[in-house]
Parts: C-alpha cells; sequence; structure tokens
C-alpha cells in the first residue's frame, strides 16, 4: 500500500481529525485558561482573606486535574491519527518544528508535575500560602508555553515564512504568530471566565443551603468578570489577526471575509452579539444589590445596555442576500441584492467599536459597584439562564473561530496542509514551498 493512502473506515480521513480537534482543543483551552485564574484567584483569597477566592481555586484545581487526563488521552491519539494517515505531511512538518515540538513535550511534562504538585499540597502547604501559590503559577506559565509552541506550528501551516526552513528563528516567528498567539491567550481567559459563569449558574439553580448560593452566587460574577473583560479585547486582537492573514496569505482572508466562507463571520457576529448582551443584562441585574444603592449607576448601564443591543444586531446584518449557500440559504437574489448596512465599511467598524466601548462603560461602572461590594444569594433565575446561555455560546464561538482558520486552507488551489507547500492530499509543491536551504528543495 503506498504510503499515505490508509482511509479511515466510516467517516473518513478528513471527517476523523476534526472529530479528535474539537473535544482536544475545546479541553486544552479549559486547561490553560484555568491554570492561569485559579492561581490569581487563590492569590486574591490571600490577600483579601474571602474564603469564597480559596474554595473556588482548590475547586478549580481538582477539576483540571480530573479534565487533563481526557485532554491528554486524545491529544496523543490525534497525533497518532495524523503519523498514520497523513506520514508525508507530518514527516515534513515535525522536521521544520523539530524544536518547537520538542519544546512543546517539555513543557507539557513541566505542567503535569506542577498541576498535581500545586493541588496535592494545597493542606501541606497551608501555612506557606505564598509558595503554594507561585506553585500555581509555575503551571499555568508552562500551559501558556506549551500553547506557544503549538501556535508557533499552526500560525507555520497557515503563513509559512519565506525564508529557508533551517531558519529557526524566521520559521518560528512567522507572520501570524504573534497575532495568533495573543488572540488564544485572550480568548482562553474569556472561554474559560464564560464556563464558570455558566457552571455557578447551573449548581446556583440547583442549591438549597444558603451559603452554597451565595458561594455559586458570587463564582457567577467572578466568572462573567473574567469572560466579558477579556471578550472586550478581542476585536482589537481579532483585528490584527485578520489583517495579518490578509497581508500574508491574501487568499485565505477573501475566502473567509468575501468568498464561499464569509457567513462565518456574520455567525460569529451573532455569537458575540448574543454574549454581549446577555452579559450587560446580569451586570445591570446585579447591580441591584450592591451593597450601596446607586440608582444613577443602574440608569446608565441601562443605557448602555441599549447601544450594546443596536451595535450587536448592526454587526450581524450581512453584506447581501447569499446568506449560507452551501445549505440553500439564498434570498431575493443572492449576491446580486446588496445590503448596505452590512457593509464591512464603515458599519462593520462602528458595530465593533460601540459594542467594545458599550461594554468597556458597563463593566466599569461594574467595578465601582463590585468595590463596595454586593448581597449574594438573591439572584433571580433569568439572570442565571443569561449566564448559562453565554457558556453555551463561547463553546459555539471557539467551534466556530476553529472552524474558520482551519477551513481557510481550502481558499486556493487544491487546498493545503501547509500553505503553498503540501496540499490537502499530501502531494508536495516544491516550486512554492519554502526552501530548505538558500536553494530550492
Amino acid at each position: 500500500m503506498p504510503v499515505g493512502d490508509i482511509e479511515f473506515p466510516v467517516i473518513g480521513n478528513d471527517a476523523l481529525i476534526p472529530v479528535l480537534v474539537v473535544p482536544h482543543i475545546l479541553i486544552a483551552a479549559f486547561v490553560i485558561g484555568m491554570s492561569l485564574i485559579a492561581p490569581v484567584s487563590e492569590y486574591l483569597g490571600l490577600v483579601t482573606k474571602q474564603p469564597h477566592y480559596d474554595r473556588f481555586a482548590r475547586n478549580a484545581a481538582k477539576f483540571t486535574i480530573l479534565i487533563f487526563a481526557s485532554g491528554s488521552a486524545i491529544a496523543i491519539t490525534f497525533v497518532l491519527m495524523l503519523i498514520t494517515l497523513y506520514p508525508v505531511f507530518w514527516s515534513y512538518l515535525q522536521n521544520i518544528m523539530f524544536w518547537a515540538l520538542l519544546a512543546e513535550a517539555f513543557m507539557f511534562v513541566g505542567e503535569i508535575i506542577l498541576l498535581y504538585a500545586w493541588y496535592n499540597a494545597w493542606d501541606r502547604m497551608a501555612y506557606r500560602k505564598r509558595l503554594h501559590v507561585v506553585f500555581g503559577f509555575m503551571a499555568g506559565l508552562f500551559g501558556l508555553a506549551q500553547q506557544t509552541f503549538i501556535n508557533v506550528v499552526g500560525s507555520y501551516m497557515l503563513t509559512p515564512s519565506e525564508a529557508p526552513a533551517t531558519n529557526v528563528g524566521a520559521t518560528f516567528l512567522n507572520p501570524t504568530f504573534v497575532p495568533l498567539n495573543m488572540h488564544r491567550f485572550v480568548g482562553n481567559l474569556s472561554y474559560v471566565g464564560f464556563l464558570i459563569a455558566g457552571w455557578a449558574a447551573w449548581r446556583y439553580l440547583r442549591s438549597t443551603g444558603e451559603n452554597d448560593r451565595e458561594y455559586y452566587d458570587w463564582m457567577g460574577h467572578f466568572g462573567l468578570l473574567w469572560g466579558f473583560g477579556f471578550l472586550l479585547l478581542q476585536p482589537i486582537i481579532g483585528y490584527g489577526y485578520l489583517k495579518s492573514i490578509r497581508e500574508h496569505n491574501p487568499a485565505a482572508f477573501d475566502y473567509l471575509m468575501v468568498g464561499e466562507k464569509s457567513w462565518l463571520f456574520n455567525l460569529l457576529a451573532i455569537e458575540l452579539a448574543v454574549m454581549g448582551v446577555a452579559g450587560v443584562a446580569y451586570f445591570l441585574h446585579r447591580l441591584r444589590f450592591a451593597v450601596r444603592p446607586m440608582p444613577a449607576l443602574r440608569g446608565a448601564a441601562a443605557g448602555a445596555l441599549g447601544f450594546m443591543a443596536v451595535f450587536g444586531a448592526l454587526n450581524a446584518i450581512p453584506a447581501d442576500a447569499n446568506l449560507v449557500p452551501q445549505i440553500g440559504l439564498v434570498f431575493a437574489g443572492g449576491e446580486r441584492t446588496q445590503i448596505p448596512l452590512g457593509d464591512m465599511y464603515p458599519w462593520k467598524y462602528i458595530g465593533l467599536i460601540g459594542m467594545t466601548f458599550a461594554g468597556l462603560f458597563v463593566l466599569a461602572l461594574y467595578l465601582r459597584a463590585t468595590a463596595r461590594g454586593f448581597h449574594w444569594g438573591r439572584s433571580s433565575r433569568w439572570s442565571q439562564y443569561a449566564l448559562i446561555l453565554v457558556a453555551a455560546t463561547v463553546v459555539a464561538t471557539m467551534m466556530t473561530m476553529g472552524y474558520a482558520r482551519e477551513t481557510s486552507r481550502r481558499a486556493e488551489g487544491p487546498g493545503y496542509l501547509i500553505n503553498g507547500c503540501i496540499t490537502l492530499d499530501q502531494k508536495i509543491t516544491p516550486e512554492t514551498c519554502p526552501p530548505v536551504t538558500g536553494g530550492s528543495l
């Protein structure tokens, strides 16, 4: 059998990889984000002497360790499938990215050791709390470094450097590495924050004890601060990432923004609008339970909620009536029917900037009220449903963005596993591959 001609039964190779990658990415992003948020929470508990922080950090560490094993098993299976089903691609990639993959493996081992040490030493280091917090932060930094080296690989596949493949520095610092790394760092923290809020809301609705209701009410607030706060950075960072793709892989940019897959960004705009409106609505509701009543702040937050809804709706307007042609969702002549308010310039820019400023305004008001404290355990059921909604939406958003980036590889010609170098059917195109040395392959 020729090398690379193995076909996975029933679902095929093309479907098998996303089946493995999607759960792995969701779990890995959770582990990395939580291993950064939980030590911060433990440190805040040390500084403020509020037990909620330490309780959350310890439970988060325990759950992270439990889910870590599942994510690792899926990752190992994924690599095995790449080696088996895509041997030409894997052989080429692992030779170019040897040092990045080796460093990633060491970071992985270090993260495992420190995560388990951090959790297992919780009681033993109760009187050396500052040192224990350091263990937690080190585990988070190892996880962040591991993700950074993987981002080197992922960004290179989409925008390989034009320098020789043996030029390690230029290969690793390829055109989209920095914006992708920033995008995923901020995205992980936002993603985990929204999941924390959603889980807390679920537990709040099921709790009957006063102490548990107060704790989960606080936990929902804590998670949403992380989720919503870092979400506000994504339009700026996302713009920078897309700009890098446009400059160094224009076919992929056009494919996503004005081509067959442009509907993905309309879907992403809807998801951002849901998270933005639901988040602001929760903050507005929570201001009712501030220790010191603030009617003026609530009035301002209510106005910002209206602006958030308007700007979110503006972002979601499509450019034409050709909504999702792949499934036949086309109206009134499709591409021939242009929708003026759906143009990227200036309307989408106005929508994104408006959502960002409205969100920052409400967040500032809410943090001011947070400094004076809230009465916990009194939130309404609908506010908890809002938190569950943002948690479900952020998972869909992660999948949408991941699919958008990976499907952009099909933008030109046969589609590429490594842009301009190895096609989806593992054919090497030496005339356009980055040179191995100063010459060509």
